[in-house]
């Protein structure tokens, strides 16, 4: 055990100085016994295998910066439990991820819904309203979408308010009985053109 010890300390050292055959008598020392353990905690073959070869390429990579306490193998064995939680870790962050992106893409398309119910919404009204008389229409359209006053109304058309009045209640009524089958239709209208 203390001429393992030894030895494997030994190797660090050395790949520490950047010394490629130490690093692959280790790699090769460790692997198969690294991936177990790591394949035992994931239950993933492919995901094993990613977290032992990273934990070897940090190790390769910070070798001169790691300055290892105990038993090398001790080392190598904490290296990959840190690299399986950090994969925990990830997995956890991909899954809140993709919760917050499904719950995006659930809101975009309530929107883009709510955008084609709008248009069809004012379809249907602008057709109903096509369809009154010219000069109801012609009034409900400077009442409704223009915004003017029954007075304004009356005065730039020279008419009555209570003419101007009539000609409104006539065509709500008529855009009423059109959407009868749709109240919901109606009630969205007059929330629109109030």
């Amino acid at each position: 055990m203390t001429n393992d010890f030894n030895q494997d300390n030994d190797l660090m050292a050395e790949i520490s100085d950047g010394n490629h055959e130490a690093f692959a008598i280790l790699y090769k020392k460790y692997w198969p016994l690294l991936y177990l353990h790591v394949y035992r905690m994931l239950q993933d073959e492919r995901l094993a295998e990613d977290v032992v070869q990273e934990t070897f390429t940090w190790l390769w990579q910070n070798a001169p910066l790691i300055k290892v306490a105990g038993h090398v193998s001790s080392y190598l064995y904490g290296a990959v439990r840190h690299n399986v939680l950090n994969q925990f870790r990830k997995e956890k962050v991909k899954s809140a991820y993709l919760a917050d992106l499904s719950l995006f893409v659930t809101d975009a398309r309530s929107e883009v819904d709510d955008v084609i119910l709008y248009k069809e919404l004012v379809h249907e009204i602008e057709s109903e309203i096509a369809r009154m008389p010219p000069r109801m229409q012609h009034i409900f359209n400077l009442s409704r979408k223009e915004m003017y006053s029954h007075k304004e109304i009356a005065d730039m058309l020279g008419i009555a308010e209570s003419s101007v009045r009539e000609q409104i209640k006539r065509a709500l009524k008529q855009l009423r009985l059109a959407l009868k089958d749709r109240p919901y239709l109606f009630l969205a209208f007059l929330h629109l053109f109030r």
